[in-house]
């Protein structure tokens, strides 16, 4: 076989399999209303044109069917068939579903084959409010199996009015729960100026929810609201993750200035006393580096926890460091270390020794004299 018709075999192949799985498609889709639905009460339609491309010399494989679906309540379906663009008669049916079997839709390819729909329905009652399947569209094969890229689904929020006020309420003490929080950041030096904003957005969205009597509207805000303190959360994340590194920052930082204060000031480098200092105080600047790579990483939550251990074993060096100060200070012969010590034990043993001698001699020259006076007597 030449090279030429080998080629040409291959392509009418890849022809052939394009052929057999193109799927229906669906187009002029139009929908009303055109906002959130309210449960039980809102009345709503769907008008579409589904189209059937040739499919291995067929408009519609035979074994094939078309499956239309929603979820209103109240459902009719009024569907037409144009070939070759003439409209036969429509029909009307009731129900959630509708199924249109290969042999109703199956022509040669020649043909040109489209079906006009129109679906009109109540929105379901529902416990909360949530998306429903206004309408969904898909071809499904001999096994009722969906083939693949034939679904066309579009949906709709269906509102309940009454559990609606739940919703705000607690998107509302989500809100009021990071006020502490941003607070408290603000007071540690951190910029919260954009979390500021959301949340007086955010609250003025849950405010205006809460007195709309237009359900849809209320709806419409509400959501905008939630999207914004997601948002917040997500910000408060990463600013106690910032605020948790300064804080280590500054520990560390204050330790470091001391250790130098003992090297340079009290020449105490080789003091016993400042190795466990400098040692902690090495511990925690590797949890504040650790705490940081994380940040980089956008690992907010951890960064913050481990930024929290490196401000915590900071602290505790630096009250440690600080109290070796205060005594360093207290007692100049202390920066001496343990010959400090020990030449201070030594000067306070001889002066004890001292103030003894002296109140014995002045008690002996005491006594003399009053045995002297007693002789006089």
């Amino acid at each position: 076989m030449s090279r030429s018709l080998q080629f040409t075999g291959i392509l009418c192949g890849i022809i052939c399999l394009i052929c057999i799985t193109s799927a229906i498609s669906v187009g002029n889709i139009a929908i009303s209303p055109s906002g959130d639905l309210i449960s039980g009460v809102t009345r709503a339609s769907a008008s579409f044109v589904v189209n059937f491309p040739s499919s291995g010399g067929y408009t519609f494989d035979n074994d094939h069917t078309l499956s239309m679906d929603t979820e209103l309540d109240n459902a009719v379906w009024t569907y037409s068939t144009l070939l070759d663009g003439i409209e036969n008669p429509s029909k009307s049916e009731a129900g959630p579903n509708i199924r249109l079997s290969g042999w109703e839709l199956s022509y040669p390819s020649n043909r040109e084959i489209s079906l006009k729909v129109k679906l009109e329905g109540t929105a379901p009652d529902v416990n909360v409010s949530k998306e429903q399947i206004l309408v969904r569209v898909q071809e499904l094969d001999n096994r009722n199996a969906v083939v693949s890229g034939s679904a066309v689904v579009k949906t709709k929020m269906v509102l309940n009015p009454e559990t609606l006020g739940e919703s705000i309420a607690a998107e509302s003490a989500t809100l009021n729960a990071l006020r502490s929080g941003i607070d408290q950041l603000a007071a540690g030096g951190i910029d919260t100026s954009s979390a500021e904003t959301k949340y007086g957005q955010a609250g003025a969205l849950l405010q205006s929810a809460e007195t709309n009597s237009d359900v849809a509207r209320a709806q419409f805000e509400l959501t905008q609201a939630s999207s914004l303190i997601d948002q917040l959360e997500s910000e408060v994340v990463v600013l106690e993750a910032q605020k948790a590194i300064a804080d280590a920052e500054s520990s560390i930082g204050e330790t470091d200035e001391l250790i130098t204060y003992f090297k340079v000031n009290k020449s105490m480098s080789s003091d016993a006393r400042l190795m466990p200092l400098i040692a902690n105080r090495e511990i925690a600047a590797e949890r504040l580096t650790t705490a940081r790579d994380l940040y980089s990483e956008g690992k907010y939550e951890d960064a913050a926890r481990k930024a929290g251990e490196a401000a915590a074993k900071g602290d505790e060096v630096l009250a440690e460091a600080q109290a070796l100060k205060e005594d360093v200070d207290a007692n100049p012969l202390a920066a001496l270390g343990g010959i400090g010590g020990a030449i201070s034990g030594s000067i306070v043993t001889i002066l004890i020794i001292v103030v003894v001698v002296v109140l014995v001699v002045v008690g002996f020259i005491l006594f003399k004299r009053r045995r002297r006076w007693d002789e006089l007597g």
